[in-house]
């Protein structure tokens, strides 16, 4: 049982984060610019930025300890990245778990509100927004119990592509090497995925993975049609069980939802309505 579940529900699809003020953001953010980076980058709901760095590691031996299931992994503009980690040694539970970007002058905490047991996984997605420019970063994270003693710091790195955004934008990241596929159907009633990538209303498919963690994009990059759309994701390989996260981004808003698949289920992940440069879910 991956132990962030009990902070972010994903039995069933849930909103994870919302960003409702996109029109300040606009101008590309590069990667490298740590501290830039940091700014606009978005946490689970509870998270709180700090100046300076994270406590150090404890000295003691009953401190948790943690590595990392992924040191590297893909992502996109616009898209959820699902960083995962494995952890030990926990007296106690978990308090919750310090990030920063590497370089950055601030860091993360996201508290855990749960019980835990000694070891076991836990799942941490980091939203980015639709001006993240293509390139590289480095995030620092160690977890921390409820006596706040802190465990040692591993690091994931996320190489960003740049990838379609405009009118609308839907991204799909998920968080083991499967093949989980995008749906989108557009007002007109016709169906965006890996079989049909294009809509005669000008949504596209412009990228497609089929060996894990996504991330997937449908876009319109203008002149989207108003009217209802719908997103489903589909777990095309028939594993036992996939988290996903979808993002959905536009002029004014960004919203990401997470949810599961299982043995080959297709899920409703959100309906929502376009009018004009309006968003609604």
């Amino acid at each position: 049982m991956k132990n962030l579940r009990y902070l972010l529900p994903i039995l069933v699809v849930a909103a994870l984060f919302t960003s409702c003020n996109q029109e300040n953001v606009r101008e590309l953010v590069d990667p490298a610019d740590a501290d830039a980076l940091s700014d606009i980058l978005t946490f689970p709901r509870g998270s709180d930025r700090s100046n300076g760095n994270p406590p150090s590691p404890s000295t003691s031996t009953q401190a948790p300890t943690v590595q990392n299931n992924n040191a590297f992994i893909q992502s996109s503009n616009g898209s959820t990245a699902p960083l995962n980690f494995a952890y030990a040694n926990v007296n106690g539970d978990l308090g919750g778990c310090y990030v920063q970007i590497d370089g950055a002058g601030e860091y993360i905490t996201v508290p855990y509100n749960a019980s835990s047991s000694s070891n076991g996984e836990l799942e941490l997605p980091i939203g980015l927004p639709t001006n993240v420019d293509a390139g590289d970063f480095c995030i620092n994270f160690c977890v921390y119990d409820n006596q706040g003693r802190v465990s040692n710091v591993v690091s994931s790195c996320v190489s960003v592509l740049r990838l379609g955004t405009g009118a609308i934008q839907i991204s799909l990241s998920w968080d083991n090497s499967s093949d989980q596929d995008l749906y989108v159907t557009d007002p007109e009633g016709e169906t965006i995925s890996y079989t049909r990538r294009t809509s005669a209303s000008g949504g596209q498919l412009d990228r497609d993975d089929t060996n894990g963690f996504g991330p997937e994009n449908i876009f319109w990059s203008e002149n989207a049609p108003d009217g209802t759309y719908t997103v489903e994701v589909d777990d095309y390989d028939g594993v036992p069980s996939t988290t996903f996260y979808v993002t959905v981004s536009g002029p004014n808003t960004s919203r990401s939802f997470t949810g599961e698949t299982s043995f080959g289920s297709k899920v409703d992940v959100v309906t929502f309505t376009k009018r004009g440069d309006r968003i609604t879910f």
